[in-house]
C-alpha cells in the first residue's frame, strides 16, 4: 500500500519541479530580453492576429495560460480587440473554460492527500464548504463565477476540494458570462495595436464610442449580477457554518 502510495507522490514531485525549472527559464529569459507586460502583449498580439489559426492559437494559449499565471482578464480583453465583440466572445468562452478545466486537473492531480484518510475535514469550515460545494455543487460554482472571484482561486479550489466535474463545468460555463461579456466587449471597443505599439495617441484613435458606451451598461448589469451573486454567496457561506455547527455539536 505504502509503495502504491509513494508512485502517485514521486511523479507529482516530479511534474511539480519540472513545472517550476520551465517557468523559472521562461522568467528569466523575458527578464533577459528586458521584456515589460505590454511588451509580452504585442508580440502575442502581433503573431496572433497575423496568422490564419488566430482562433486556434489563442484557445491554445489560454488552455496554457494556467500554467505561466498570466492574468486570464487581459486575454479576454485581447479576444475582443482580435476578433471583435461576438468572435471575440465565442473565442473567449472556449478559451476560458478550456483554463478552466486545465487549472481544475492540476490541483486534482497535485493534491497530496487519499480519499479516506481525512486530512481535509480536520478544518470545520473547509469540510463545511466542501460538503457545500458538494451537496450544492452546480450553484455554488455558478455565484463563485459571478460574483467576479480571482478565475485561478476558484479554478483550484474545486480541483483541491474535488467538486464534481459536471457541476463545476456547467456552473463555470453559465457563470463566468456576465465578466466575460463585459470585458470582450471592452476590449472590442480599444484598439489595442495602437495601445501597444504607439506611446501617445488621441482618444478618438484608441476608442470606439459606441462599443465603449455597450461595455459600460454590460459592466452596471454585471455588478448587479456580482451583488446578487454575493448576497447569495453570502447565504451558502452561512449555511455551510451553520450545517458545521450542528455536526460539531
Amino acid at each position: 500500500m505504502s509503495a502504491s502510495r509513494g508512485r502517485p507522490r514521486h511523479l507529482r514531485l516530479i511534474i511539480g519541479l519540472l513545472w517550476i525549472v520551465v517557468l523559472g527559464g521562461l522568467v528569466v529569459w523575458v527578464w533577459q530580453q528586458g521584456l515589460t507586460v505590454r511588451e509580452i502583449m504585442r508580440l502575442v498580439y502581433d503573431y496572433v492576429v497575423d496568422n490564419p489559426v488566430a482562433p486556434v492559437i489563442y484557445i491554445v494559449i489560454y488552455a496554457l495560460r494556467p500554467l505561466t499565471f498570466f492574468p486570464a482578464m487581459w486575454l479576454t480583453i485581447a479576444g475582443g480587440s482580435l476578433f471583435g465583440f461576438i468572435p471575440g466572445l465565442i473565442f473567449g468562452l472556449i478559451g476560458e473554460n478550456v483554463s478552466a478545466q486545465t487549472a481544475y486537473l492540476l490541483a486534482r492531480f497535485f493534491r497530496t492527500d487519499v480519499d479516506g484518510d481525512g486530512s481535509s475535514d480536520r478544518n470545520p469550515r473547509i469540510a463545511a464548504f466542501r460538503r457545500l460545494l458538494v451537496e450544492q455543487s452546480f450553484p455554488t460554482v455558478l455565484v463563485l463565477r459571478a460574483s467576479f472571484l480571482p478565475f485561478d482561486l476558484v479554478n483550484y479550489a474545486c480541483g483541491l476540494l474535488r467538486v464534481p466535474w459536471l457541476s463545476y463545468t456547467a456552473g463555470s460555463v453559465i457563470g463566468m458570462l456576465p465578466p466575460m461579456v463585459t470585458f470582450v466587449s471592452f476590449g472590442a471597443s480599444v484598439n489595442l495595436p495602437k495601445l501597444l505599439k504607439r506611446s501617445s495617441f488621441s482618444p478618438e484613435q484608441l476608442i470606439d464610442s459606441t462599443q465603449l458606451m455597450i461595455s459600460g451598461c454590460l459592466l452596471v448589469v454585471s455588478a448587479i449580477i456580482a451583488y446578487i451573486a454575493y448576497r447569495r454567496r453570502k447565504v451558502l457561506a452561512a449555511q455551510a457554518e451553520k450545517t458545521s455547527a450542528q455536526d460539531i455539536n
